[in-house]
């Protein structure tokens, strides 16, 4: 069954296509032309082939006849000849000649069969009649030969005359039928030509008909074209269609809208250029934008002012180089006594690669902020600003801060000074009032019972306040210490819940203990933890009257460590959100009502949050105005004793400095959140410019990175610090979706997480990062791509890699963490590699770790045998460096 689906297509391509139809048409057309006029030609070629066919067959029998005429003459005279010379060679020849005539008359039967039977009865006869006569004569009988003679020749003049009217028929025949082929042939030439002319005539006007279809059109194209470029609007076009010109035609109008869009959009731009130009020039800063060869494209009036003593050459393609190598040359820049040179390389650098926010520079004898930062096209756009007024105030803000801490640090002194000689009467006071309580109840005196009393409550008030401000001088000055003792917690509550009890009933409210704390054996400060809990408890009771008081004490386990959680929570009056976010400040409380009605300093909840802090904890309110509050701190069951910083530095005790780069706010602060808990100090980025100042700036203990990034991915922040001498070391800990872990370890990561991220797995991690492992090497190398190239063959072959950019980096991380091994470079800054290996010998400790040298020194016969005789194998960079690499650590790993 036929499918009709091609007829549709076949058709729509011809409606779709009319310049080859066009040709094809007229290539038919002629080509049918010359087939005709060439089948015409080949006929008339042939019937006159036949004609000359016929006339040669009648000049081949015209021959024949005429041969046999000759063959005849030749008969008779023989034949004659013997009648009168009786000899007979003559009849020999009249036989031989009567031979040949007997041939001439079989071919002459062919065509005239009655002549050539006529001619043979004659002949027959003669040659009869020949010979009675010349036998006649033989005999003697001349009479009677002559007699038979005559009737001889009587018969042979009726052959003759039979031959000779034969003859001249055929000969007629032959002319006519020459003379016809002759016309023929003739009038074929005439008809040949005729249509070679008619052919030519008619073939020219088709082409020209066709080319003129076609180039009438194309005429009118190329004069749009033409118009179109010389940035004519008012274009004529051809009309449109579905065939080659309509198509065209389309392309064109196109064409002209695109122009005309591009004009719009070029006049728009130019009116924003100039819009741009014009608020460049309004701004108070100078601005200039470099492209990618750190040549000038534009640059604002601020710009020249600020480059006053260069404003000669500032034009636009000047290169950013030669404005400096002018300024150096001119002395209108202060290099900070460094040598010309080295501060246009340093600039260069800068500009180049403007990793840093900003660079104050002085220009003119005045101070500039220069902000640079780079353009999708490799430009730069640099931004300065005049900060001379502002680097004034800030000298005059630096006086007045130092002055300010040093009355600090005087006001703690005086403070520490004046706490210790205003507790020496306080104890005299209280305990002389306990001594003249007891005695007077003892003689039965009730009288004075109460205002000693009141003595004494306010001596021991007085001693909290001078305690409280003895313990926050003693914080802002960083001399708290920790006592850790081990002890178990229930008698601790115990005794807390007794000393607050008269609080507690003060306000006719009630205390109710929930410890769920088996076991109850904890180690930290015993004498904190009662102040924090006491602190705690005072000021639920002082907030709530004839309320619940609640203190819930239970094991938990967070970050993969265990820990106590305390939370007071009252039913009191509670906090709004503007009240909460003063808490915890020394001397603030919730507002001023809130002294008036309940009295109070505000240094309790400041000092239980340091206290927390200094115990390995933080601590947290939940309150609602008017249904009560709610706070909690969890500290370790077991503390463990971390490094210090005092509160006047705004940082707490911490396990170590964590940065934490993702772009998903909710990630950041859960991660945050959860590192935090676990007593490391927390940064804190959005993004991967900021994520790497910091880095710069605060020199982390671990950074937690994730990958997938706008604008900067995690690959290209992890690259540039593993390319960073100062940052290489760093362990990097990959927190994404992405599931490539081999890739991220080979890019410098210590360990890659999945999203979402496991707690445990994540402190584990952290935690591993100080803390020893098998097959663990070291690279030292100040070159970062080698440093590249090494760890990811040493990460393929299972190795868990740590990086130092030069010897004096790597001793200093092997005075923390030993690793298996040790892949030193020689030639390094700082501290080269033979320097390294000589305080590795002289190190007993470390005397004995494996170290493969690998270097691209030409190390000279006697470098060779020292390092024999100092290093574990020496490996030579390029040729089979990274074969020989694995085989030596395989060598050495397996001794």
């Amino acid at each position: 069954m036929s499918t009709p689906g091609p007829a549709p297509s076949r058709l729509r391509w011809l409606a779709e296509n009319k310049i080859p139809l066009r040709i094809g048409s007229l290539s038919a057309v002629l080509l049918g032309a010359l087939v005709i006029s060439t089948v015409f030609m080949a006929f008339d070629l042939m019937n006159n082939l036949r004609r000359i066919q016929d006339a040669n067959t009648r000049f081949h029998r015209l021959q024949i006849a005429a041969s046999a005429d000759r063959h005849f003459g030749e008969m008779r005279y023989w034949m004659t000849d013997l009648s009168v010379s009786l000899l007979t060679l003559s009849e020999r020849r009249a036989n031989a000649a009567r031979t040949e005539l007997e041939a001439d008359l079989t071919r002459l039967e062919e065509f005239a069969p009655d002549a050539a039977g006529k001619i043979r009865a004659g002949t027959a006869a003669y040659y009869a009649r020949a010979l009675d006569a010349a036998d006649a004569y033989t005999d003697g009988n001349r009479i009677i030969g002559n007699t038979l003679l005559a009737e001889a020749r009587l018969g042979s003049d009726a052959v003759d005359q039979t031959l000779g009217q034969l003859v001249a028929q055929l000969a007629d025949e032959a002319d006519q039928a020459n003379r016809s082929a002759t016309l023929a042939s003739q009038r074929s030439v005439m008809r040949a030509l005729i249509a070679c002319v008619v052919i030519l005539i008619a073939g020219a006007a088709l082409t020209w008909l066709v080319l003129r279809s076609i180039l009438t059109p194309l005429d009118k194209v190329n004069r749009a074209i033409a118009a179109l470029n010389e940035g004519e609007t008012d274009v004529a076009l051809p009309p449109e269609g579905k065939d080659e010109f309509g198509r065209i035609s389309q392309t064109l109008r196109t064409l002209r809208d695109s122009q005309e869009m591009r004009r719009r959009l070029e006049e728009a731009a130019e009116a924003q250029r100039n819009t741009i130009m014009t608020a460049i020039e309004t701004i108070p800063d100078g601005f200039a934008l470099f492209d990618a060869e750190d040549r000038v494209l534009l640059m604002n009036a601020r710009f020249r002012k600020i480059f006053t003593g260069v404003d000669d050459i500032l034009e636009p393609g000047t290169a950013f180089e030669q404005i400096l190598r002018a300024q150096v040359e001119r002395g209108t820049v202060d290099t900070g006594g460094l040598p010309g040179e080295d501060w246009v390389a340093a600039r260069l650098r800068f500009h180049r690669h403007p990793d840093e926010l900003r660079q104050v520079l002085r220009i003119g004898g005045a101070w500039v902020q220069v902000t640079k930062r780079k353009t999708p096209d490799g430009g730069t756009v640099a931004v300065y600003s005049d900060i001379t007024d502002l680097k004034d105030k800030q000298e005059e803000l630096e006086e007045a801060r130092a002055g300010a801490e040093a009355a600090n640090e005087a006001k703690s002194r005086f403070l520490a000074s004046m706490s210790h000689e205003l507790r020496t009467p306080l104890n005299a006071i209280i305990g002389y009032s306990e001594m003249l309580i007891e005695d007077a109840r003892d003689i039965g005196q009730e009288e004075p019972v109460d205002d000693l009393e009141k003595i004494m409550a306010s001596g021991r008030h007085l001693l909290s306040l001078i305690n409280d401000v003895l313990d926050l001088s003693k914080i802002e000055a960083g001399k708290m210490e920790l006592y850790v003792e081990t002890f178990a917690l229930r008698p601790l509550l115990a005794e807390v819940e007794a000393t607050v009890a008269p609080l507690i009933a003060k306000n006719g409210n009630r205390l109710i203990v929930d410890a769920q704390i088996d076991p109850d054996e904890i180690a930290t400060d015993k004498t904190k933890l009662r102040q924090n809990l006491f602190n705690l408890l005072s000021n639920a009771a002082k907030f709530t009257s004839g309320g619940t008081i609640t203190l819930s004490v239970k094991r938990v386990r967070r970050g993969g460590q265990e820990m106590f959680e305390f939370i007071v929570a009252d039913d009191g009056i509670g906090m709004n959100d503007v009240q909460k976010s003063k808490l915890f400040q020394a001397f603030v409380q919730a507002d001023s009502s809130t002294t008036r009605n309940y009295g109070g300093t505000g240094l309790g909840l400041a000092i239980a949050q340091q206290f927390t802090r200094m115990m390995g904890g933080h601590i947290t309110v939940e309150s609602q105005e008017g249904a009560g509050s709610a706070f909690s701190f969890a500290i370790p069951v077991s503390f463990s004793a971390q490094p210090q910083a005092g509160a006047g530095a705004q940082e707490a005790a911490h396990a170590g400095r964590v940065l934490v780069i993702d772009d998903e706010a909710s990630a950041r602060s859960a991660v945050a959140r959860l590192v935090r808990d676990e007593g490391y100090d927390v940064f804190t980025a959005s993004n991967a410019e900021d994520g790497l100042s910091l880095a710069r700036r605060h020199r982390p203990d671990a950074i937690i990175l994730d990958v997938i990034m706008p604008e900067r991915d995690g690959w290209s922040v992890l690259k540039e610090l593993k390319s960073d001498p100062d940052l290489c070391e760093t362990p990097v800990i990959l927190s994404t979706v992405v599931t490539d872990r081999e890739m991220g370890l080979a890019f410098g990561a210590v360990d890659h997480l999945t999203k979402p991220v496991d707690p445990k797995r994540l402190i584990s991690t952290l935690n591993a990062v100080a803390g020893d492992r098998d097959r663990e090497v070291l690279i030292v190398d100040d070159d970062a791509a080698t440093r590249t190239l090494f760890r990811r063959i040493l990460v393929r072959e299972g190795w868990q890699v740590r990086e130092a950019s030069d010897g004096q980096r790597a001793l200093s991380q092997l005075e923390t963490r030993r690793p298996t091994l040790i892949v030193l470079d020689l030639l390094m800054p700082n501290l080269d590699g033979f320097e390294v290996l000589r305080a590795l010998k002289a190190n007993a400790a470390l005397r004995d770790l494996p170290v493969i040298v690998v270097t691209s020194k030409d190390l000279s016969g006697e470098e060779l045998a020292w390092l024999k005789s100092h290093a574990g194998d020496v490996i030579k960079k390029g040729q089979n460096g990274r074969s020989e690499l694995v085989a030596a650590l395989k060598r050495h790993m397996a001794a």
